[in-house]
């Protein structure tokens, strides 16, 4: 049964309808400095709020990410410490990657997922990039499904993703596959820069959400919605 998790933030709430559906496979696009890791942090803190447990798969060290999220007001540690939140790091010290050694990281990751599915309610993927930029289309399709069969069972995988990272046909097939999609990018709205959220699909909520919106990401007051019609962007 879908559920619908607030995201502990009233305003984005309130542009998503209530919040987030559970369990359901999520994506979120967009190019460098469009906001994916802060938005994905934000779903992060609706999760935990709700007692729910959630897996976190970086680019950074768990210390690295831990600090970084501080920044931009959403702390971490106290669900760390507590084991509700536990963190994945991708890069480990001391190894020497190579192309070939990177493209058995999607398939370890993904088998790593479905091992300990019984121990989170939500794992997040920032970025997916990293790990299909050596996969073959083969190995990202059985990801894919894999992730599917984990929604299934009640988990909830948000995935975000920078837009050239994929093949076009692959990508079309991840964005139709998944229940919630948002794309985002950044434009100018009154001469200030903002982020734009643009909600292409969003499966299980209860209202109609809104088709586009701006934010900002304040260090004081984390994700804050730009209360002006991206329309005039």
């Amino acid at each position: 049964m879908i559920k619908t998790i607030p995201t502990g933030n009233e305003e984005v709430d309130r542009q998503l309808a209530g919040g987030i559906p559970t369990p359901c496979l999520m994506m979120i696009e967009g190019e460098h400095g469009t906001g994916k890791s802060a938005l994905a942090a934000q779903f992060i803190q609706g999760m935990l709020s709700s007692k729910m447990k959630v897996l976190c798969v970086t680019e950074n060290t768990v210390k690295d990410y831990i600090e970084k999220m501080k920044t931009i007001t959403f702390n971490f540690t106290t669900a760390f410490l507590q084991n509700r939140f536990s963190i994945l790091p991708l890069h480990v010290y001391g190894a020497v990657w190579s192309q070939k050694q990177s493209s058995f990281l999607l398939p370890v990751i993904g088998r790593y997922i479905s091992s300990n599915s019984k121990n989170f309610d939500c794992v997040v993927i920032d970025s997916i990039s990293l790990l299909t930029m050596y996969a073959d289309a083969g190995q990202i399709l059985d990801f894919l499904t894999r992730c599917k069969y984990l929604v299934s069972t009640g988990m909830t995988v948000i995935l975000t993703m920078h837009e050239t990272s994929i093949p076009e046909d692959i990508s079309m097939r991840i964005k139709s596959a998944c229940d919630v999609y948002f794309s985002l990018s950044t434009a100018s709205i009154g001469g200030k820069a903002v982020k734009v959220m643009k909600v292409i699909k969003l499966i299980g909520s209860s209202e109609a959400s809104e088709s586009s919106f701006a934010f900002e990401i304040d260090t004081n007051f984390g994700i804050k919605i730009v209360p002006i019609s991206t329309a005039n962007a």
